[in-house]
């Protein structure tokens, strides 16, 4: 089949998406246990979102041609540095307000850094960068920091490590490769990093499931939270930006957006609409009792005689 047949094929076909939102659940268990937790409350938050991209991966990693597929027979590697995960972090960044958003990039963004931090204070994690998957062993499997500068740590955090992280998200998004996948489990679904995240606080995640393009990866995120901060659930925003990527033409076919998937409660509005009619009520009551107040005091004040 030819390239014009095959996109005439996909141009008639009507995705799944077009008609639902869509989620997943990684297991019954797991999902009643998040939504349990859920109703005992959640601290509050200091902070909106906490993003690490474009970490440093070493001298060569502009020569590196190839990302990352899959574990290394050591922990020696070279990876690719992805240079549109800057741009990304950068056009996320502008949806929230400066003092909300923590943000670490190149040789900052370390394991030690995010270790350092009190992810207890975010409503939001972002990791834009490479991973590790391994299907055999999914404690092996692990997100990519910053390489060859660490002194305690040696810049790739492990599912066994995101296990012991003490979080409070209503979402993890993993803007890499392939970070749906793991060891599947009879009853029990995959067990790969979503399931370490979860287990570790956080509500959902958005995860991908083969390996994504870097520049159609930085297009696709950023329509995503602007959709996210527009009060839309998880889960529609998703929708939403899968729509806008099936109608560009450009990124129409579905390599460049049916990869990415939300799991977890995926049905939360993580930035509510604020009620203006309420908040100009709210202040003309106020205002209006306190002019009230003003003519009582004035009618009501003795005079003073000279």
């Amino acid at each position: 089949m030819g390239l014009a047949q095959k996109e005439k094929r996909i141009s008639i076909i009507r995705w799944l998406i077009e008609d639902y939102k869509i989620a997943y659940a990684p297991s019954i268990s797991s999902l009643r246990e998040i939504i349990e937790r859920e109703k005992q409350g959640i601290l509050n938050r200091q902070k909106d979102i906490l993003i690490f991209g474009d970490p440093f991966f070493g001298p060569k990693e502009e020569e590196a041609q190839t990302e990352a597929k899959g574990l290394a027979s050591s922990d020696s590697f070279n990876l690719r540095r992805l240079k549109y995960s800057g741009r990304e972090i950068e056009r996320i960044a502008a949806f929230f307000k400066k003092k909300r958003i923590d943000i670490f990039k190149r040789k900052e963004a370390t394991e030690e850094q995010l270790k350092r931090l009190n992810l207890n204070d975010y409503k939001i994690l972002h990791f834009a960068t490479h991973s590790l998957i391994d299907n055999k062993k999914p404690d092996n499997s692990s997100i990519v920091f910053a390489l060859g500068n660490a002194v305690t740590e040696d810049g790739r955090l492990r599912m066994s490590e995101i296990l012991n992280l003490k979080l409070n998200a209503d979402l993890v998004t993993l803007s890499a490769c392939e970070t749906g996948l793991g060891q599947y489990i009879r009853g029990e679904g995959i067990e790969g990093l979503s399931r370490a995240f979860f287990y570790a606080g956080a509500s959902s995640a958005i995860i991908s499931l083969w390996a994504v393009h870097d520049q159609a990866s930085s297009q696709f995120m950023e329509r995503y939270y602007h959709y996210l901060r527009s009060s839309r659930s998880i889960m529609d925003s998703l929708q939403k930006t899968k729509l806008e990527l099936i109608g560009s033409g450009t990124l129409a076919h579905p390599y460049y957006w049916a990869g990415f998937v939300a799991i977890g409660d995926a049905e939360k509005i993580i930035s509510p609409a604020v009620n203006k009619k309420l908040i100009f009520i709210i202040l003309f009551l106020l205002l209006a009792g306190g002019t009230g107040s003003l003519l009582l005091l004035k009618k009501f004040r003795p005079s003073v005689l000279a």
